[in-house]
């Protein structure tokens, strides 16, 4: 029989008690510390459960592998920033695309960087675990919330609002990832706010008079 790749991302189960939950917070934090201390490739399930004070076999009832275990906290991880971003487009609709860019660009840098460290050990391992297609299925709901928004502007309208907001949030991931990469720190990453909002305003002035 065939492996199922995909199959082997999936967890076993998913915790449904209070101390089930603090048990999978648990692992998910000693998971970050050991790939930023050993890597992705030295990194074992062995290591996490006892950095975390658990069993092996705790770690195992929830995850199969490791990098189920590590799909788990990147769709965490990235699902809790897009959940920031749209919760900020919502509450920006009607608004000038100033105001709206500077707020999205706030809260998205804001939600990625309030732990750096994660994002670094995250960007580790993003081909094995096909981290690409989880990124690719929240930024598209990231861009859909940023559509909404867009078509609501007080001040500018687009002819293309779905390629246009495909094109911000292609614009602010890159620059992001590269300054926390760098290691970048809260003075880095204010300024970043403000470029990536000087930039998608020009942007959004540019191709709203087309």
């Amino acid at each position: 029989m065939k492996r199922n790749p995909a199959a082997s991302l999936i967890p076993r189960k998913r915790p449904q008690q209070r101390r089930s939950r603090d048990t999978i917070d648990t692992i998910f934090e000693a998971t970050i510390q050991v790939l930023l201390a050993n890597g992705f490739d030295k990194t074992t399930t062995l290591q996490i459960a006892d950095r975390a004070g658990v069993s092996i076999g705790s770690l195992y009832q929830y995850f199969p592998n490791k990098r189920a275990l590590l799909a788990a906290i990147v769709r965490r991880h990235v699902g809790g920033v897009v959940d920031a971003t749209v919760a900020a487009c919502q509450s920006m609709h009607g608004k000038p695309i100033e105001e709206m860019c500077a707020t999205i660009m706030t809260v998205f840098v804001d939600a990625k960087t309030r732990r750096p460290d994660i994002s670094r050990a995250l960007y580790l391992p993003t081909a094995a675990i096909d981290g690409d297609a989880i990124v690719k299925e929240e930024s598209s709901r990231c861009a859909q919330a940023i559509h909404d928004m867009l078509i609501t502007a007080s001040n500018a309208r687009f002819e293309q609002p779905q390629v246009v907001s495909s094109v911000l949030v292609a614009s602010i991931v890159g620059p992001t990832r590269a300054t926390i990469e760098a290691g970048g720190n809260k003075s880095t990453f204010d300024r970043l706010k403000l470029h990536l909002t000087a930039l998608c305003v020009g942007y959004l002035k540019e191709v709203s008079k087309q």
